[in-house]
């Protein structure tokens, strides 16, 4: 690989939908509300250069009661879940999102 073919990998871009984005499904606790929230893996998370790990803090906010959630993510080095936490709301899986959207 030459430098300029090198340089250009660099410097283009993932194509969409290729890991750098991840979908966080979230339940308010006060108000039972369904959230999807899409986290920009690439800009987002700021990286813990002594352990390599990277950090995520999200804040979100229903439609219904506008509480305002929370969200402290631990990610690896390749940007998987580590560690989820939440405040003000519970993290539910993509499936229990649908079928709350459905029964709205």
């Amino acid at each position: 690989m030459s430098l300029l073919d090198a340089l250009k990998a660099f410097l283009t871009p993932p194509p969409p939908g290729k890991g750098i984005e991840l979908w966080l499904y979230v339940k308010c606790k006060r108000c039972g509300s369904p959230l999807a929230v899409r986290v920009n893996l690439m800009n987002e998370p700021s990286i813990d250069y002594e352990t390599n790990e990277y950090r995520l803090t999200k804040e979100m906010m229903d439609s219904k009661c506008f509480t305002l959630m929370r969200a402290d993510l631990r990610l690896d080095a390749k940007r998987h879940i580590v560690e989820q936490k939440i405040d003000k709301g519970e993290f539910i899986t993509r499936e229990q999102y649908d079928a709350l959207i459905n029964a709205q």
